[in-house]
């Protein structure tokens, strides 16, 4: 990714559990968002969202 597409945000903890939750019920929750309409309700494939959530996690992991 290059730097103009990344942004710098403020959030508290809560801020990324919220987030953190809400990513992984879309992309692993038992009503989790079937592949082949991922990308047009989310606006990103999978495979990104599931990356995203993974830097939220070591994000919380930091600050716990």
């Amino acid at each position: 990714m290059s730097s103009h597409n990344r942004l710098t945000v403020e959030m508290t903890a809560d801020d990324l559990v919220a987030i953190n939750n809400a990513l992984n019920e879309v992309c692993h929750g038992p009503d989790a968002i079937p592949e082949w309409e991922f990308e047009t309700r989310m606006g990103l494939d999978r495979a990104t969202a599931e990356q995203t959530l993974g830097r939220i996690k070591i994000a919380l992991d930091q600050v716990r």
